[in-house]
């Protein structure tokens, strides 16, 4: 998201600051080096649904990231603050507050992250991803989907083969063990020819490669996957978890799926986002507590034998997305500077 809002702000101005703050553990710090972006960090923690422990240690940290963010935004002097829903966002909205800077939220599922909660009713707009999403903001919200990169707009519309079909399996951007299992133990009773790109995460990519070569089964087993418009393009179906931004992207791939939530997420917002997508025609949805490898090898040879099944569940993925995410954002931030 952030990547994809600064590039339509640099493309208006080409001479706009923009400075990211987030934890030195967080996504960010992996995910914003690549594109040379700058980014300020704070120490804090989550506070929902993590143990007393950890709790006590992320309200000891609150008001030196709070001390931070207030000198971080003194020393910047941004003329809009915009949180993106992590708990780092907290501190920086609220020195945003304090400082009188005009600051927009913007959420990305369908059920607000606990932070985004709070921050509600303190923020100039909340830029929402779902309709049902607005009840929570009020008269601030708009209705925007969220920003992603422009290449996954670009994904060609998918298009029936009689080729067998292409799977996509990720989950998330370190992978997601639970899956990687349940894929595996898939392998022995999928339909022949299908083929499988599979990201695994740094930690599972040898014994799932090792599970593919026991299986007979030729797929390409990668820790990560660089391009993700690029195996998207050459996906039928996608396999992942429910996060925003997976939703996001297959939705603007226009991408048939099959999503498996994960059954620990904050506010249990990712089976939220999944069944919107299934209610909606573009998704199937399967818990991960409840899915064993014969059944989602039997749903694969389900959904490869009807090819029709795809183009429905593709054309509905692609009416989801939001292509002007991004400006309608910017515009919104435009709007608060003024």
């Amino acid at each position: 998201m952030a990547v994809a809002l600064r590039q339509e702000l640099e493309k208006r101005d080409p001479g706009c600051s923009v400075l990211f703050v987030g934890t030195e553990n967080g996504l960010e710090s992996q995910i914003l080096p690549p594109y040379d972006f700058p980014l300020k960090t704070i120490r804090i923690g989550g506070l929902n649904r993590v143990g007393p422990v950890r709790m006590v240690r992320s309200l000891a940290q609150l008001p030196g990231s709070l001390l931070r963010s207030l000198r971080i935004i003194r020393s910047f002097r941004p003329c809009v603050v915009v949180g993106l829903g992590g708990y780092s966002s907290g501190p920086v909205m609220l020195a945003a507050r304090l400082t009188g800077c005009p600051a927009l939220l913007i959420e990305p599922n369908i059920f607000p992250g606990f932070t985004n909660r709070v921050l509600g009713r303190w923020v100039g707009r909340a830029a929402v991803a779902f309709e049902e999403t607005t009840r929570f903001f009020g008269s601030r919200a708009v209705l925007t989907g969220i920003p992603i990169r422009t290449e996954f707009y670009q994904v060609p519309p998918w298009k029936s083969s009689p080729e067998p079909m292409r799977v996509l399996i990720f989950g998330g951007s370190r992978g997601s063990r639970p899956i990687n299992q349940i894929v595996c133990d898939a392998l022995t009773s999928l339909p022949q020819g299908l083929r499988m790109t599979h990201q695994t995460g740094l930690h599972d990519v040898e014994w799932v490669r090792q599970r593919y070569q026991a299986a007979g089964v030729q797929g390409r087993v990668l820790e990560y996957l660089g391009d993700m418009p690029h195996e998207f393009a050459g996906a039928d179906l996608v396999i992942s978890r429910a996060g925003a931004s997976s939703v996001a992207e297959i939705t603007a791939a226009g991408r048939a799926s099959i999503l498996i939530p994960l059954p620990t997420a904050a506010d249990d917002h990712q089976r939220k986002n999944a069944r919107s997508l299934e209610q909606r025609g573009a998704a199937l949805v399967r818990e991960q507590g409840e899915l064993e490898g014969k059944q989602l090898a039997l749903l694969l040879a389900r959904l490869n034998s009807d090819r029709t099944r795809l183009q429905s569940m593709a054309d509905a993925s692609r009416q989801l997305s939001r292509p002007d995410s991004a400006r309608r954002i910017a515009d919104l931030m435009e709007d608060l500077c003024q």
